[in-house]
């Protein structure tokens, strides 16, 4: 890859999971990356399906894990708990698919979590990888920087990226100690964090490819990746707010992307206002073509101080109904759920490079909506969805490289159902669940009458022990 010098487009390709909470072995990949047209800007859509427990969400959380560390943030505090308990370690990968000044390759991410002392889970090893475009292929991946925690091993990777650091700068060598000490103490990633990211950026003009792409990265991971990682996150507390993007706009601007609450009044910026208040205007014109009648509002109690000193307007989100307002937080759950993530959508609609992905996208939302809404999407979307579901509307609605299945066997916990033509997929799905004939079992067997008995011996035994 040659120098950088401006924006880079970044899309999802596929993730990979090893020894991930109940997946040994698991790979997704998206529509466009699975049909090799790996630098689509068309919609890419991928609905996540399966049993309970089967390991659908465990990929919305491995994405949320990686995009922390993408952002130079740091592992959850319960990371342990995402190991398998059969494992030591557990390893994530990630892929991109990159465009800058013509030019197009493959990113490739990889990290290993485990044990790095008795008290502590971390990063034991992470890599960043590229992959020229050749125009029909990707070349031989070439390592760009990795990092070790285990001892009597080299802790940066290439050993000439290191010279080269601290022959440019003698200071390097510390800040480079110092980041290694922050990522073991606090969990950050080595290669994305901040004191890293404050040595590249003094480098950037000598080591143009490595510090262009870990910025890219670190953009993409802030302002063009969503994670909802449950459905409570999403709507509970906070509408997330940003512009649609059209690519002109400056996408990188930190007060265009914030969250207001939707069950209290809150307080914002002067200058923020107008900004919300254009949202707001965009979020209508879309809102009442789903809910036929609704409007999103701002009731105003007047201007406030904040604690920062900042001229600000206290105000609270109503929904209007004709000449009925009431604050948001009285509407049902499943309305929330559809506003609280309509703006995101609105992105995914319009910015190719933009990505949203959404554990139980069909909580809440009626089933013949979540159809409409995927098919509107299938064929007039720009961006990425990922989303996991229960609801099969959806198999109805999207073709057979936008849906996968998580199986029985951990060794090989996702894949796409095979001998599909033009057949309805959610049939497909049914019969096989039924029939078998798929690569993988899909469905852990249960059975209605063993049910029932369950229900009735456990009836008994609560009647017994209430009459002792």
């Amino acid at each position: 890859m040659k120098q950088l010098q401006g924006d880079m487009n970044c899309r999802l390709s596929k993730i990979e999971l090893r020894n991930f909470k109940n997946t040994e072995y698991g790979i997704v990949e998206m529509p466009s990356f699975a049909n090799k047209e790996y630098f689509s800007r068309s919609a890419d859509i991928l609905g996540i399906y399966g049993q309970n427990g089967s390991g659908k969400t465990a990929v919305v959380e491995c994405i949320s894990i990686l995009k922390n560390l993408l952002e130079g943030k740091t592992l959850p505090a319960n990371v342990k708990n995402y190991i398998a308990q059969t494992s030591e370690t557990c390893q994530l990968r990630i892929w991109f698919t990159v465009e800058f000044n013509g030019e197009k390759s493959l990113l490739e991410y990889k990290v290993e979590l485990g044990e790095i002392s008795k008290e502590q889970t971390g990063i034991i090893t992470e890599e960043l990888f590229a992959s020229e475009y050749s125009g029909k292929s990707f070349k031989r991946k070439k390592l760009i920087i990795g990092y070790s925690s285990e001892k009597g091993k080299s802790f940066v990777t290439p050993d000439k990226l290191y010279k080269d650091l601290v022959k440019l700068r003698e200071e390097s060598s510390v800040d480079m100690m110092v980041a290694r000490r922050i990522t073991q103490r606090e969990g950050v990633s080595f290669i994305f964090g901040d004191d890293m990211n404050r040595v590249f950026e003094l480098s950037k003009d000598v080591l143009g490819v490595c510090s262009g792409v870990i910025k890219a990265l670190r953009d993409y991971a802030a302002y063009d990746l969503f994670v909802i990682s449950n459905v409570r996150e999403s709507h509970d507390h906070n509408i997330c707010l940003i512009p649609v993007l059209s690519g002109a706009e400056d996408k990188k601007e930190e007060s265009r992307k914030y969250f207001v609450p939707v069950d209290e009044p809150f307080v914002l910026e002067k200058s923020k206002f107008v900004f919300f208040e254009n949202i707001l205007k965009k979020m209508n014109t879309v809102i009442c073509t789903i809910i036929p009648g609704l409007n999103i509002d701002i009731h105003s109690f007047g201007e406030q101080l904040m604690e920062n000193g900042k001229e600000g307007v206290k105000v609270q989100l109503v929904s209007k109904r004709g000449d009925v307002t009431i604050p948001l937080k009285y509407e049902s759950e499943g309305i929330i759920k559809i506003i609280s993530l309509l703006n995101l959508l609105m992105c995914v609609y319009n910015n190719p490079f933009m990505c949203l992905v959404a554990d139980e996208l069909d909580a809440g939302i009626y089933e013949y909506l979540l159809g409409e809404l995927l098919s509107v999407f299938r064929r007039g979307a720009k961006g990425q969805l990922l989303f996991t579901s229960h609801n099969l509307r959806a198999l109805e609605m999207l073709d057979k490289t936008s849906v996968i299945f998580s199986t029985v066997n951990p060794e090989n916990r996702y894949i796409r159902l095979k001998n599909v033509r033009n057949s309805n997929l959610r049939d497909i799905y049914l019969r096989s669940i039924i029939l078998g004939g798929q690569d993988e079992e899909i469905y852990d067997e249960t059975d209605a009458i063993e049910m029932g008995r369950a229900f009735r011996s456990a009836g008994k035994a609560v009647r017994s022990e209430e009459q002792n």
